[in-house]
């Protein structure tokens, strides 16, 4: 239909009832800008996640890069790669290594010390021609040129917060080094925001001139998956083929990371939407008047309509713009926390600094647009069928028992369905679904129970105004409804969240303690440098047992998975955290017999104990699980079995890692002389206590993101109950003028107004509780196990319900407070102009 000019003055007088009415007005500002912006916070935050994990697939040092290395501690020659490629091998060659500022500037005032950056030189020209499939994910800035970059004074590319720090220490650099050529030239440096920061990209012939490698290769990369599965047997003695590990494909892994978070962000939406959905129907009710108006005046149905949609949207459309910048801002304030939790957990490197394309701005407008249509499509439909319900009448209506009846019976379907989701559901979604289903099913129960408990109060009820207070309290439950059910889901989630969170912490904690048994672990860079520490912590007294460990990467059923082997000692019989056990697990573990895999792999695969399992590259015939450990956090299955088994089975299994017994007292000067003997850094060497603190803080961080938009939701919730009841303040007086006429005192009626609110609190809060506890066991029992492949005992936490129920009433007594005091202060004649309005 077609919007007349002349019809704008429809228009402005729907506007007009914006200006008159400010605080419906600030409730669908404050509702749809926190939908908007929480919505779209963590879609910048998943966005900026995804982009990161683009960005390394299609870098050439990705994970999932086939790739050749040396099979010793010694570079690749040169001559080597020429083979390769005169045999046909399509590789390019890489070299990569660390320049130190302090030591390359020879600089004592540097603001950070021992700054490094990595040097990376390539070979453009067979780095592009190799990948055919692709050119864009040769790791190469779109705008580079082979030219400029191949000749003389060559081109260096670097990130653009690399550039900006190295810009004031370059006037200072020696012209024998970084950031000259070969010829004493300084080179010219470019930027892009594909790299990493600390990182700078340079010619092969350059990388090698500043890192001292002439005629050396770090490593050469395979591209083309037509190789043969071998190394030519004359090269085989030196290098070694490293093939694609897909469990490293970090998108898949974090999938269910950032499923959690927009879960979350979406229930805070939908939060949003209910203040919304509340603001629109009281205005739409309060129209009916004006609707009448511009019927008479030639205005049809459809064009009313059509202005009220067009009103909607352009409302929506302004708030939206404010929102989107409040969610960049909440993304920015949850980004460190995000990036260390995936760096902890996965591995996942997240830059540091959000970069959103124009989608994120349309995506966010639009579910601001869709969302504020939805919250209006049941108050529309009302409004077309003249049945907006009067908010001044003095009991319950047909209209309410027959909407009772209609929310009822959708709400028992809904938990049907959620029964038949939970019977039948296996994945991830099914999960979440369930969810989604059990919130539906609360919110369309929760008006039908509240309404039969206060019936039962009535009822029961022995003083006259005892029952008014409970007939008003029903009275109220349809105009109040949609903000109880908002603090009712504010407040489950709070319970079923904080209850997961804090049994993980009393479990991550106790697994912990269990896991990490050893005072001291230490993690050497290679083979040669894992001898030299053994045969010198052979001599050390103080270390009462040396235990070291090795991994190697194979398939299961394929199934990438991880080997560690152990050796057999009394710190993992007496502490490692086993789920099931067979008898005698240990000693058929020594015996070469026997493993143990973590609770991941057996849920992946459905192993139990006795089962046997054949390993790809194992010399014996196959393996029996004797054992199934916890490993909190871990992606990945792991196999454990004895060091001597790995070694028979795996001969090149990398060694690199020992858990050493010392004496409390002796730790610190181990410690010590581990840095000065070998040159560990403070990563290679840790003391049990700093293992603990970094995974405490790393579980801290992890869990951030989740209860920053707990407790947004709440606020939400607290803020949608006070909009309503102040929008209602005014429409209260002709409901308690009749009880004022009777005698009770404004003072009585003052207190009755607050114990009415707050036993509406209190019930809903009470509600929360049990559904609070089947959003905990879903979160713990189904989409934990179904998200990360372990599973937690489920725990309840009286004291959050205490602590929650107590918030509750706080914020309905604050929500209470300014219609409280307005219903205090007013006068005689405005009570008395009840009687008037009610005629």
């Amino acid at each position: 239909m077609r919007l007349r000019m002349p019809s704008l003055w429809i228009l402005h007088a729907l506007l007009s009832h914006w200006w008159r009415h400010p605080v419906q007005l600030s409730t669908l500002v404050l509702g749809l800008l926190a939908a908007t912006a929480l919505w779209s916070g963590v879609q910048a935050l998943n966005q900026q996640a995804r982009l990161s994990y683009d960005q390394a697939a299609a870098r050439f040092d990705s994970l999932n890069q086939a790739q050749i290395v040396s099979a010793g501690d010694q570079p690749i020659q040169e001559s080597e790669y020429i083979r390769l490629r005169r045999l046909g091998w399509a590789v390019t060659p890489l070299v990569e290594g660390v320049l130190s500022l302090e030591i390359l500037f020879k600089l004592e005032d540097l603001p950070e010390k021992d700054v490094k950056i990595q040097i990376v030189g390539i070979d453009p020209m067979t780095l592009q021609s190799l990948n055919r499939s692709d050119q864009g994910s040769t790791g190469l800035p779109d705008n580079l040129s082979l030219n400029d970059f191949l000749t003389p004074p060559w081109q260096v590319w670097m990130s653009p917060a690399t550039a900006e720090g190295l810009r004031p220490l370059l006037a200072k650099a020696k012209a024998d080094g970084f950031p000259f050529n070969p010829q004493g030239e300084k080179v010219s440096i470019h930027t892009s925001t594909a790299l990493a920061h600390n990182e700078l990209i340079t010619d092969l012939y350059l990388a090698q001139h500043w890192l001292g490698m002439e005629g050396l290769l770090s490593r050469l990369l395979l591209l083309d998956a037509d190789n043969p599965s071998a190394l030519p047997e004359a090269l085989a003695s030196t290098l070694r083929l490293v093939r694609p590990q897909s469990d490293h494909d970090i998108s898949r892994l974090t999938a269910s990371f950032h499923l959690n978070l927009s879960a979350l962000s979406l229930l805070a939406f939908l939060v949003g939407l209910l203040m919304v959905y509340s603001a629109i129907h009281l205005a739409l009710t309060q129209r009916l008047t004006l609707r009448r108006i511009v019927f008479s005046c030639g205005v049809s149905q459809r064009e009313l309509m059509a202005w009220l949609l067009l009103e909607l949207l352009l409302l929506s459309g302004l708030i939206a713009l404010p929102g989107l910048v409040a969610g960049y801002w909440i993304a920015t304030l949850l980004l460190p926390d995000l990036s260390a939790s995936l760096a902890g957990l996965y591995g996942a490197q997240v830059s540091s600094e959000l970069q959103l394309s124009w989608q994120w701005w349309q995506q966010g407008v639009f579910m601001a647009w869709g969302g504020t249509l939805i919250a209006a499509i049941v108050p529309l439909i009302k409004l077309i069928k003249q049945d907006g319900v009067h908010l001044g009448q003095s009991m319950p209506s047909l209209n309410d028992q027959r909407r009772l009846k209609g929310l009822s019976i959708l709400g028992l379907v809904s938990l049907l369905m959620a029964v038949l989701t939970a019977g039948l559901g296996q994945s991830l979604l099914s999960g979440f679904l369930l969810l989604a289903l059990v919130f539906l099913s609360a919110a369309l129960l929760m008006p039908v129970i509240l309404d039969r408990l206060l019936s039962l109060c009535q009822r029961s009820a022995k003083s006259m105004i005892t029952q008014w207070l409970w007939a008003d309290a029903r009275l109220q439950v349809p105009n109040l409804s949609v903000a109880l059910v908002a603090l009712l889901l504010a407040l489950s989630t709070s319970i079923g969240v904080g209850g997961m969170v804090e049994g993980f912490r009393n479990t991550f904690t106790g697994w912990l303690d269990q896991r990490l048994a050893a005072e001291v672990y230490v993690r050497t860079d290679s083979e040669g440098q894992a001898q030299q520490v053994t045969q010198w912590l052979a001599g050390t007294p103080n270390v009462t047992a040396v235990l070291p460990s090795a991994r190697a990467a194979t398939q299961l059923e394929g199934v990438p998975i991880e080997l560690r082997g152990f050796q057999v000692h009394s710190t993992y019989v007496d502490h490692w955290p086993l789920l099931s056990e067979a008898p005698q697990v240990w000693q058929a573990i020594e015996s070469e017999s026997a493993v143990m895999i973590n609770e991941q792999l057996a849920r992946q695969l459905a192993l139990n104990l006795g089962d046997s399992i054949a390993l790809q590259g194992m010399q014996q015939r196959e393996f029996t699980i004797l054992a199934i450990f916890s490993d909190y956090g871990n992606p990945k299955g792991q196999v454990m079995m004895s060091l001597d088994t790995l070694y028979h089975n795996w001969p090149d299994a990398e060694r690199g890692s020992f858990a050493l017994r010392v004496e409390p007292s002796q730790i610190d000067g181990l410690i010590s002389a581990l840095k000065e003997t070998f040159g560990f850094t403070g990563t290679q060497v840790l003391d049990q206590q700093a293992v603990k603190r970094y995974s405490l803080q790393l579980f801290e961080r992890t869990f951030a993101a989740t209860q920053a938009l707990n407790l947004l939701v709440l606020a939400i919730a607290a803020i949608a109950l006070f909009s309503s009841l102040l929008t209602l303040s005014n429409m209260r007086l002709t409901q308690v003028a009749p009880i004022w006429a009777c005698g009770v005192s404004r003072r009585h009626l003052v207190l009755i107004e607050l114990l009415r609110l707050l036993a509406l609190a209190l019930i809903t809060a009470l509600l929360a509780i049990p559904l609070g506890l089947i959003i905990s066991y879903c979160l713990v029992n189904v989409i934990n196990i179904r998200a990360f492949g372990w599973a937690l005992p489920w725990q309840m936490f009286p004291h959050q319900w205490f602590y929650l129920t107590l918030a509750a009433l706080v914020s309905a007594g604050l929500a209470a407070l300014i219609p409280i005091l307005k219903l205090h202060f007013c006068s005689p004649g405005e009570l008395l102009k009840g009687f008037r309005d009610d005629q």
